[in-house]
């Protein structure tokens, strides 16, 4: 078992021919930078996309936009937890239900959608 590349040198340390398998610590300084720059490329290349679509958005529909937007906006804010969002979820669903209701009568009796409307009016 007195094989080269086993031995070791002086203190326990590995040999001469051991440690050039390994590279120098100045190889991974290196190696790590570059892959540091890399990633730095990846990610300017990610937020330039990012930034086109985001600008095409707005021009093709500003409103959209604006509501996602707001919407991510009130998220990021926490107003999710808040009572005023309980409250408007509330008032969204009734209403949402109240005009599936009337659109389920609207296609079930066809007669009836038109006395609503003359109730409303």
């Amino acid at each position: 078992m007195s094989d080269a590349k086993h031995s070791n040198g002086p203190n326990g340390a590995p040999s001469g021919t051991e440690r050039q398998g390994q590279g120098s610590l100045g190889d991974h300084g290196r190696q790590i930078h570059h892959d540091v720059h890399a990633l730095a490329a990846a990610v300017q290349d990610a937020a330039d996309d990012l930034e086109r679509y985001v600008t095409e958005q707005v021009h093709r529909r500003p409103y959209s936009t604006l509501g996602v937007a707001a919407g991510v906006g009130f998220v990021l804010g926490g107003g999710l937890r808040s009572r005023l969002t309980a409250v408007l979820l509330g008032a969204a669903t009734r209403l949402a239900m109240a005009l599936a209701a009337r659109e389920l009568a609207a296609r079930l009796l066809p007669g009836a959608s038109a006395s609503v409307q003359n109730k409303s009016s």
